[in-house]
């Protein structure tokens, strides 16, 4: 595989408000050619100005709590699909809803550019509220940002008895967690422990995790999730899934695919068009992986579909 980028070519001066840049072509590396990445492309998150990638890194001027350096989220959102979605898909006062918000990523880019966000997590949600509340101590924050602790398969009892109404909602993000498609769990590699900073390997606690899920079981959870959330997008609303794609026996498993074939399947939804942006830094899988198998045509994208609820 043809590496056609200088790792090394990213921007990290970002300011926390900054308007999102994009591009017209889709890249020579990128690894899909599936109808939903082709038939409307609309961009990829490029910081064109200065010509370079945005990266991982930018986030540490916004989102670090020096309070409590070790007490980290297993897996940071990527920052940039999430602002560009939301300055792209909302307007400001617009309100956000993602269902495992996680790391807070989604809420986080809704309040700090004037729009409210929603976010149910299931385990973390102390890290993932500290992370919320942050951005409105360091008065960052010109809109409402809300993490409800739960199950987001009780999507409809969580924010039916937090107010929310069915059809209230302007946009649903997530970045849809993935299956286990070997081992123990989803995360790969292992990452430490928020609760035990210093263990080598992570793992999900709570066994209604979407990551300890695999097989008919997994995809069963993906569609309970997104149509009971579904149902609180107001009709015209963007739904929208950020993923990057796995990598199974020297290929692509392509779980963006797979996921929008599901809520297509699912919902009455029509199709909106795909954006991407390169997941920077590398992982250490990935640039390892590059040397061993660089006939591979390895994910190297971030890959947003963005539907439309009829």
């Amino acid at each position: 595989m043809e590496i056609t980028y200088d790792p090394k070519n990213t921007i990290v001066d970002i300011d926390y408000k900054e308007e999102m840049q994009s591009r017209d072509t889709i890249p020579d590396d990128y690894h899909c050619e599936c109808n939903y990445c082709r038939d409307n492309f609309l961009g990829e998150v490029y910081h064109t100005s200065s010509d370079n990638h945005y990266t991982q890194y930018s986030r540490n001027k916004w989102y670090v709590d020096k309070d409590h350096p070790k007490d980290k989220h297993i897996c940071p959102g990527h920052w940039s699909g999430y602002r560009y979605a939301v300055h792209k898909f909302t307007k400001p006062g617009d309100w956000v809803l993602d269902p495992t918000v996680g790391t807070g990523t989604a809420v986080v880019e809704s309040m700090i550019s004037g729009r409210n966000g929603v976010g149910i997590e299931l385990e973390y949600s102390h890290i993932t509220r500290r992370t919320v509340e942050l951005q409105n101590k360091e008065k960052r924050s010109t809109g409402e940002g809300h993490i409800f602790e739960g199950d987001a398969r009780d999507c409809e009892e969580i924010l039916t008895k937090e107010g929310f109404q069915k059809e209230s909602f302007d946009m649903i993000i997530n970045g849809t967690p993935y299956p286990v498609l070997g081992g123990r769990q989803s995360d790969s590699p292992p990452r430490n422990s928020p609760k035990s900073p210093d263990t080598k390997n992570i793992y999900y606690e709570n066994d209604k995790n979407v990551g300890v899920l695999s097989g008919e079981t997994y995809w069963n959870t993906i569609r309970e999730i997104y149509k009971s959330s579904i149902e609180y997008l107001k009709p015209g609303g963007k739904f929208i899934t950020l993923i990057k794609d796995p990598t199974q026996k020297k290929q692509a498993f392509l779980l963006h695919k797979m996921v929008t074939d599901v809520v297509m399947e699912s919902n009455d939804m029509k199709y909106v068009g795909c954006f991407i942006h390169r997941h920077m830094p590398y992982t250490l899988f990935m640039r390892s992986y590059l040397k061993m198998y660089p006939e591979v045509n390895l994910p190297l994208f971030q890959t947003g579909i963005v539907l439309e609820k009829k």
